[in-house]
């Protein structure tokens, strides 16, 4: 947002009521008020507040839609909330809205969400800006009734399973790969029944898994069964009944559609034992009562429910983890003590056999000074900077954070060792990351390695002066394209740091500014119809490199480029 204060710009409510979903009035897109034009707002004058009203209704039959949510957010304003719920009539409006950039959604049970701007759910939403006393007036929301998956679940015996928990995943991409993400969960019932709904449509990939909370394990050596045997136990399994996602059949489902019938036949697999002890250096005891997490290494971004945790409970600080599935680990033991949280982690690969012998250590971390270095007027986006820690192999596990002080000095408390990506909250826009130094090591991807007694010194160089691209994308028949993205992919050398692409959506009127971007060669495209972060996969970027436009930026460069949309209508990225 640029302030409070905006030019006044008049664009008719029909106009912005067919933007929303490509209906009505199809391409008239409002013209941008030219730069410098306007009525400027006396100075010492109050500021004028804004006023949002419109209709939300079914996209089938135009009938009015009661109780639907309407919400206006901004990133620049995060303590306030501006929404409101539709009338009988499916009519709203939000008075005394301040002037600014917002983002624009309306969500309802049994509805998929829409946001302003879309031409389908999949697509990102359009930014639109409110000028003083503006008055938005007859938007149309069309909702889409949500679709539903509904099935079984069943042991191998075809016993249903009661309490299991289902989850609906589609394929999206993180960092250039393609990995599962939840869209949907349910749990069965006594009769092993599940409903997953209020689904977009999609590709979806089902899957279930026993209820970690109903399990009993019994400790081995009460056991009848061989020790050179291994247990047998249900894990996570794919409609219709894969452990492999990559073999598993993908449910279709189109809007407001339900599909039944989706059984799942849960799978045993030979399964094995973790055990170890933990030591509590700060209390100089065994670790009874310690937490325990065995987590999957690498960047898994589904939520695994029913995982592997455990407590340490035996007065010895020994425990076990049982029912766990061949694989790479990270055992993870964590104690809280005065707000303060000690970790202990060790590696384990489990291929034929139980794993014997794990030695965690639970102990106070190293503590990293650091600083932080500007090239550039120092540039905050708010009152505060923050630099963190994000451990490059435990997707969900929080890291170190640490804020800079007026000094732009940070020390960075009880740091375990591991693998760390560097990342910083709170910089403007303009501003990049251009240079992390752990020591003596200059980091590559800004990650560094940080071993026990390490606490070698953290230097950030953040420059302020970076390059700004901005333009407008249009469409095949040449008219503004509100809603689509806009993203800058560095040259092939330098794809491998994500930080470097930088994305965003059109406006209202179709443009878009790309700020903060490193000085170097990029391509700029405009797309629809993708995953976000999709550009960052090298197979995709093949399709559609030559279709780029290029450009070189320095330090403090503004330029200008004009794109065409790139359209994708692969049913694969519906």
């Amino acid at each position: 947002m640029q302030g409070w204060r905006s030019w006044r710009t008049t664009v008719t409510g029909a106009v912005l009521g067919a933007l929303l979903f490509g209906t009505g009035l199809h391409g008239q897109v409002p013209a941008a008020p030219p730069t410098g034009q306007g009525t400027p707002v006396p100075a010492g004058a109050k500021e004028e507040t804004c006023r949002v009203s419109g209709l939300v209704e079914k996209m089938a039959d135009g009938s009015p839609l009661k109780n639907a949510t309407v919400l206006l957010s901004t990133e620049s304003d995060r303590e306030h909330t501006i929404a409101t719920k539709t009338a009988v009539d499916g009519r709203f409006a939000l008075k005394n809205v301040p002037a600014g950039r917002y983002k624009m959604s309306v969500s309802r049970n049994g509805y998929v969400t829409a946001e302003y701007g879309q031409k389908k759910p999949s697509d990102p939403g359009a930014a639109f800006t409110l000028a003083a006393g503006e008055n938005r007036q007859d938007l149309v929301f069309k909702l889409i009734p949500a679709a539903v998956i509904s099935g079984r679940v069943f042991d191998e015996d075809g016993e249903p399973l009661p309490r299991a928990a289902v989850m609906a995943s589609l394929e999206v991409y993180h960092e250039g790969r393609r990995t599962l993400a939840t869209r949907g969960w349910a749990q069965t019932d006594d009769f092993g029944q599940f409903r997953l709904f209020g689904l977009a449509s999609g590709r979806y990939y089902v899957s279930a898994t026993e209820p970690g909370w109903g399990q009993v394990n019994g400790d081995r050596e009460f056991s009848a069964a061989p020790k050179q045997e291994a247990e047998r136990a249900y894990t996570k399994t794919y409609y219709p009944g894969s452990v492999d996602p990559a073999k598993a059949s993908v449910v279709s489902v189109k809007e407001g559609e339900e599909v039944p019938g989706m059984d799942i036949a849960l799978k045993e697999v030979a399964v094995y034992r973790v055990r170890g002890k933990v030591f509590n250096q700060v209390t100089r005891k065994a670790g009874k009562e310690v937490q325990l997490q065995l987590v999957p290494r690498g960047k898994r971004l589904e939520f695994f429910l029913g995982g592997w945790e455990a407590e340490v409970k035996k007065s010895d600080g020994s425990f076990e983890i049982a029912n766990v599935v061949p694989g790479s680990y990270v055992v993870v033991a964590y104690w809280f003590d005065e707000g303060k949280t000690y970790t202990a982690k060790e590696n384990v690969d489990i291929a034929g056999s139980d794993v014997e012998g794990i030695a965690l250590s639970i102990g106070a971390g190293t503590a990293i000074p650091g600083r932080v270095r500007w090239e550039g007027k120092p540039s905050l986006e708010g009152d505060e900077l923050q630099v963190f820690l994000e451990p490059e192999t435990l997707q969900y596990w929080t890291g170190t954070s640490a804020r800079v002080g007026a000094n732009q000095q940070f020390t960075l408390k009880e740091v375990n060792e591991g693998e760390y990506r560097v990342n910083a909250n709170g910089l403007s826009r303009d501003c990049y990351i251009k240079e992390v130094v752990y020591g003596d090591i200059r980091a590559k991807d800004d990650t560094i390695s940080v071993s026990k007694g390490g606490g070698a010194p953290l230097e950030i160089t953040v420059s302020s002066r970076g390059a700004r691209v901005q333009g407008a994308a249009v469409d095949n028949d040449g008219l503004p394209a509100p809603g689509a993205w806009v993203v800058a992919v560095p040259e092939e050398a330098r794809r491998g740091n994500s930080r470097l692409f930088k994305a965003q959506t059109t406006d209202q009127y179709g443009k878009f500014d790309l700020r903060g971007l490193a000085p170097g060669s990029y391509k700029i495209f405009s797309f629809t119809g993708v995953q976000q972060g999709e550009w960052e996969d090298p197979e995709f970027l093949k399709t559609h490199e030559a279709k780029g436009e290029s450009v070189e930026v320095r330090d403090e460069d503004v330029k200008t480029v004009n794109l065409k949309l790139i359209e994708q209508k692969s049913e694969a990225r519906e």
